[in-house]
């Protein structure tokens, strides 16, 4: 039996085993073509995989200083609510559309004007999302300096929140998880490059 691996070389390999790290030819949300399709909402049906997701979170989470959790619509929750109940954290979140009837509220959840938060979401592709939830956020007098998610894609999301005065925390990269997938014979090397170049 080979020795306990590392627990985000592990996780690759999770991911990669329950079907939420796919290669082909697909279109995403943004309307590019991609060979590698990422689907983290599938965590929920496997609660050894989101354990394994919450630990790499922790990983970021535990050096970082904040008040509120604040996890991004739809994507977010789930791993906000798992890291809720993880940290002892509160959480909050921004509704895609403020409601229009009871309170009308934009963000659910209980906070404080003042208090930092920090943004939950699955993955980083160009950023907008995230970006979106930090206007919400920061208009309901919440402060947010820091993101952190599961995966980045390496499609300019890292440096679009920068440029916007955020910073940003990924457990992994697209090519560290290839690199992994690849050492453990789940993909070759040419499909690995495959996806490299479609990142571009």
């Amino acid at each position: 039996m080979s020795k306990t691996l590392p627990p985000l070389e592990q996780l690759a390999l999770t991911l990669y085993d329950i079907g939420a790290v796919q290669l082909g030819k697909f279109k995403l949300h943004s309307g590019k073509k991609s060979r590698i399709y990422l689907d983290l909402r599938l965590l929920v049906s496997y609660p050894a995989a989101l354990r394994q997701a919450v630990a790499a979170y922790r990983l970021l989470l535990d050096n970082l200083s904040f008040d509120v959790l604040a996890a991004t619509p739809l994507a977010g929750l789930p791993l906000g609510t798992a890291l809720c109940l993880d940290m002892d954290k509160p959480l909050i979140y921004p509704r895609k559309t403020a409601k229009s009837y009871g309170t009308g509220k934009q963000i659910e959840g209980v906070w404080q004007v003042g208090n930092t938060a920090v943004i939950i979401d699955d993955l980083i592709t160009s950023g907008d999302s995230l970006l979106q939830a930090i206007v919400a956020l920061k208009a309901s007098g919440l402060q947010v300096n820091e993101a952190v998610v599961l995966i980045d894609r390496e499609q300019g999301g890292v440096a679009n929140m920068q440029d916007h005065g955020y910073k940003l925390h990924a457990a992994m990269s697209i090519r560290r998880i290839l690199s992994i997938l690849e050492a453990h014979q789940r993909i070759t090397s040419k499909e690995r490059d495959k996806v490299l170049k479609s990142l571009k």
